[in-house]
């Protein structure tokens, strides 16, 4: 790490100083009052880890009114999330800069500390790294789908983030470069398929590669430096949470269903906090704290804000799952559980959104098996077949990207048990086969969710559309997004693609278990008239997006970029109202944990195949 400190005079002019990636291309001002501003700051060049372009070097700024909290030049950051990008940073008026990334234009006023752009998704779009010309939507990277069009309404929209009323300051150095704290930038830009990027105190590690919110997968030795130091500077605590307030203030996507959401819009964290949760002002101070045990309890208790089933504010899970490494803080953090009642009493009601589903679990999981007699993923009764699958999961995705780059054989249920669209497609198979079969249900009765990807291909082959309909609570816009899908799977996106056509009455079979893509997936069926059969599903109508705080500890939000809804513009939170319902009000006693007895509901009728069958057949015809 190589380290120096500058003072700069009042009207001196300095050169930007990194050594990562191209430099910005500046236009040159002509604007009489370009100057530094900030004051005294050190230089520390420190390393980049990315995974996708070789490891290399960036110069990050330490102001001396924030000596812990690094700042980086828009452009640098650029060309680490975009390798062999540049960014056109041009001195526009009186402390205003435009910055031009080639995919977008914003303007930023470093005295105003105000960031405005027109087309913020342009300008943040890191999806061109996985398929030239996408734009910035919701992609996990499977193979077999890729990305076709998006329709924006409104067609444009303004997004102005006023960081002064968080007191976040933007620097200019006086020659064209402007400086944001790394944790902003890189709040900005996160997106749905997690490219994030943190900065743990010694090095910078951005995900531009992996579908994986740990930076610990780009680089082993990223927690280990964030759990080297029990304690944190009170300047960087301060600042950690005026940015961590910044962070969620606009980038939480609000599904709807925290019991705070309404507060959460109007006020912002901080006054809820305050004035809306009884043990609010207790979690403050211990997210200010400069103890990181206390940090971590503070981390948590936002869960009592924001808990939907895919927000998760505990940074402990840097640890990992052998915490006798780190005996002493979990020790303490146990402490400080039992010394905040009030604190874990608020997340425990936090986490009532998702109330029941355990127990909802419990109970598909006994009683399915016992009425389908079977615990495989295909089965035959009568007229009727049912594929079951628990997630969309890609278990098989290296096999998948193997197979369309012709390296490997096409995943086969033999040697793929496990991955949701082999299972499907094997279902299908059968089915399709079987002269018999006129009915085909989809149960995703006990299915937590899993990628978009696998979803869009089912639909692509049940009703031949393949699209997304999500709005964006920042930018104010709804999106409809279409996809490609190899629907024959033959490696190649080709016109035998249409052809593709499976003669069978399909249905849905959803439960208050089916949540995120499992709620997902039910909503664009029941919109091109496909019968849902079952219960209300679970609900969940935000992607995910990972997060870094200030100090580097990474934690995952309901994103703003997608918040899911029907075609129609109607948020999907509250789960999708099935089309058959089937009653389950009777109560049941099934074998719980530790050989106790546990009352859940009885879906046994969700399981009489033939019976399902039949009301999926009536309803289509």
């Amino acid at each position: 790490m190589i380290k120096r400190t500058l003072i700069i005079p009042a009207v001196a002019v300095l050169a930007i100083l990194s050594s990562c990636g191209p430099k910005a291309v500046t236009t040159k001002s002509t604007v009489a009052d370009e100057r530094p501003d900030g004051g005294a700051y050190t230089e520390k060049t420190v390393p980049v880890v990315t995974k996708v372009a070789p490891d290399s070097k960036v110069t990050l700024r330490f102001y001396n009114d924030l000596p812990d909290v690094a700042y980086i030049s828009a452009a640098d950051f650029q060309s680490i999330v975009l390798p062999g990008s540049t960014m056109k940073v041009t001195h526009t008026g009186v402390g205003e800069y435009t910055l031009d990334n080639a995919g977008a234009k914003a303007v930023v006023n470093v005295n105003k500390d105000v960031f405005v752009s027109s087309d913020f998704d342009a300008f943040t779009n890191m999806m061109d790294l996985l398929q030239p010309g996408m734009a910035n939507v919701y992609y996990d990277g499977m193979p077999f789908v890729r990305y076709k069009s998006i329709k924006y309404m409104p067609a444009v929209s303004t997004v102005t983030l006023d960081f002064a009323k968080y007191g976040i300051d933007i620097h200019a150095d006086g020659k064209g470069a402007v400086y944001f704290p790394f944790a902003t930038l890189a709040d900005i830009y996160s997106d749905l398929f997690y490219h994030h990027a943190g900065f743990n105190g010694e090095k910078v590690v951005a995900n531009t590669s992996v579908n994986e919110i740990s930076l610990a997968r780009i680089d082993p030795d990223y927690n280990k430096t964030l759990l080297s130091k029990k304690t944190r500077s009170q300047s960087m605590a301060d600042f950690a949470y005026r940015e961590l307030c910044f962070a969620m203030d606009h980038f939480y996507g609000h599904p709807g269903r925290v019991a705070l959401d309404a507060s959460l819009k109007a006020k912002g964290m901080d006054r809820t906090l305050e004035e809306d949760l009884p043990a609010g002002r207790t979690i403050k101070k211990l997210l200010k704290s400069t103890n990181l045990a206390e940090y971590f309890v503070g981390m948590s208790g936002l869960n009592a804000l924001y808990y939907d089933g895919h927000t998760s504010m505990d940074i402990s899970s840097v640890m990992g799952r052998d915490r006798s490494k780190y005996e002493d803080l979990v020790s303490e953090v146990r402490g400080l559980q039992e010394k905040h009642k009030d604190v874990m009493d608020a997340i425990r009601e936090g986490r009532s959104s998702m109330g029941g589903r355990y127990q909802d679990v419990m109970a598909i999981r006994t009683q399915r098996p016992e009425c389908y007699e079977t615990q495989d993923t295909y089965i035959k009764k009568g007229n009727t077949a049912v594929c079951v699958f628990n997630s969309f999961n890609t278990r098989a995705e290296d096999a998948w990207n193997a197979y369309y780059a012709g390296k490997g054989p096409k995943p086969n249920i033999n040697d793929n048990k496990g991955d949701s669209m082999v299972i499907f497609l094997d279902a299908l198979e059968k089915a399709s086969a079987d002269p018999e079969v006129e009915n085909f249900i989809v149960d995703i009765t006990s299915n937590g969710g899993g990628s978009a990807d696998i979803v869009m291909a089912m639909t692509s082959l049940i009703m031949n559309k393949s699209y997304l309909s999500y709005d964006n609570p920042l930018t104010g816009q709804r999106s409809i997004v279409e996809y490609e899908v190899d629907r024959n799977f033959d490696g190649v996106f080709d016109k035998k693609d249409k052809k593709v056509h499976y003669d069978l009455n399909f249905g849905v079979l959803t439960s208050q278990v089916s949540f995120s893509c499992g709620n997902l997936f039910p909503s664009m069926l029941k919109d091109n008239g496909v019968p849902v059969i079952g219960e209300t599903s679970g609900g969940g109508s935000c992607a995910i997006q990972a997060m870094c705080t200030a100090d580097g500890f990474c934690f995952q939000i309901s994103s703003f970029r997608s918040r899911l809804n029907t075609l129609s513009g109607e948020n999907i939170d509250a789960g999708i109202t099935p089309t058959i319902p089937i009653a389950n009000d009777e109560m049941v006693e099934i074998e719980g944990p530790n050989d106790m007895k546990i009352k859940v509901k009885n879906y046994e009728d969700f399981y009489d195949i033939e019976e399902v069958g039949e009301l999926v057949q009536k309803r289509v015809k």
